[in-house]
């Protein structure tokens, strides 16, 4: 599995998180391996999922300040703020991926999994925090 393919289960993975937070990192790792078909995470999906998750709080505040003023990241697209989170979690914290390529792998995201019309906008989120 390559990383984009990595990147594209943790994404998912972090979806699923999301829709049920009381789940550990082990128990969505267990389900998306499941809910795929997956002979087995890749070491990437890992640590993305298990990154993201512990860092979620974090993660989510963030984006949410660089949202329109009266916008609350629960108003966003649920498929938008998994890809942001995982695209977020690498910016700040993986040295496997350049910021700007985690961004462009972000909008790759998008163009598999989102609305058209939500590209430009996780593109706009996501540019706040290259430097």
């Amino acid at each position: 599995m390559n990383q984009h393919e990595s990147r594209r289960v943790a994404m998912q993975a972090v979806y699923l998180a999301n829709e049920e937070p009381d789940y550990s990192a082990a128990e969505v790792e267990t389900k998306i391996v499941i809910t795929l078909d997956l002979k087995e995470l890749s070491a990437y999906s890992k640590i993305l999922i298990e990154g993201v998750l512990a860092k979620r709080d974090e993660l989510k505040k963030d984006l949410g300040s660089h949202l329109k003023k009266g916008w609350q990241l629960n108003r966003v697209n649920k498929i938008a703020v998994a890809i942001m989170e995982v695209a977020l979690y690498e910016i700040k914290y993986s040295d496997e991926i350049d910021p700007k390529a985690a961004v462009n792998e972000a909008l790759n995201l998008c163009d598999e999994f989102a609305d058209p019309k939500t590209k430009p906008f996780v593109n706009g989120v996501l540019a706040n925090f290259i430097k």
